[in-house]
């Protein structure tokens, strides 16, 4: 059985732009780095950004279905 993680809300400290991260404990080092896989509330386009750029902020996420499929 796989544990999934809540999705986390983030906010660059630096121009206070918001993320939505899918699973905090994924993580990439990049020359000693650590960066985080996130993605912008209203897109879906996946990148990374440093972690120590971003602070948690308590704001509920809402998250699309992946495999959402029109309905007619």
């Amino acid at each position: 059985m796989e544990i999934v993680m809540k999705a986390t809300m983030l906010k660059n400290r630096f121009n206070n732009e918001h993320f939505v991260c899918d699973d905090i404990r994924v993580t990439e080092n990049i020359d000693g780095v650590e960066y985080l896989i996130v993605h912008r509330p209203n897109e879906h386009r996946p990148f990374k950004m440093r972690r120590d750029a971003l602070e948690r902020i308590n704001t509920p996420v809402t998250q699309r279905n992946k495999s959402t499929t029109l309905r007619t």
